[in-house]
């Protein structure tokens, strides 16, 4: 993406203030400026409201969605900055998206170094899981392919996150977490 481009996305420039060289550079699109502010702000894991995105997106819910599939796929931290919404109205925690990020890395068997470094010591934060527990996780799943009684990554992988002191500088805010989401 053009670094013109990413300053007037990210000053909020809509279509039609954008300055000529600008609108060239995108081919004279519309719709080709929409889709790199679209994936300028998941890249960015930016907020929906007061953002360039809301005027392209109309779908808050899928939008964030969206964002949480990419910051998925690419081993990305948490969007803590996001939490409020990212728990509040997609109730996926912290605790269970590195769940799924740990058992998506085991399902390809991917090695623990491909975890990008901040996001390996949140896991171990929160799962508990260092780069000698994966390899343990990883060598119990192997083994139990091996045989017929087959346990998937999931159940090798912690059903409650790590226990953790709270900090009086803390910031908490309350929270809707069902038993199901915590099976």
């Amino acid at each position: 993406m053009n670094t013109d481009v990413e300053f007037h996305i990210r000053q909020n420039y809509p279509w039609n203030k954008l300055p000529a060289n600008v609108k060239q550079s995108v081919g004279n699109s519309q719709r080709e400026y929409e889709k790199h502010v679209q994936l300028y702000s998941i890249r960015n894991q930016l907020r929906f409201r007061n953002n360039l995105v809301r005027h392209v997106r109309k779908d808050e819910r899928k939008y964030y969605e969206e964002l949480l599939k990419y910051s998925r796929d690419h081993l990305m931290l948490y969007p803590y900055h996001l939490s409020d919404i990212m728990v509040k109205g997609l109730r996926i925690t912290p605790f269970s998206y590195y769940i799924s990020i740990m058992e998506d890395i085991m399902n390809v068997e991917k090695s623990y170094d491909s975890l990008p470094n901040f996001t390996a010591a949140d896991c171990l934060r929160l799962l508990g899981i260092g780069r000698n527990q994966y390899i343990d996780l990883m060598n119990q799943c192997r083994s139990s392919k091996k045989f017929f009684r087959r346990k998937t990554a999931r159940d090798l992988l912690p059903s409650k996150p790590v226990e953790i002191s709270v900090e009086p500088w803390w910031v908490a805010q309350t929270g809707y977490i069902t038993e199901d989401d915590i099976r």
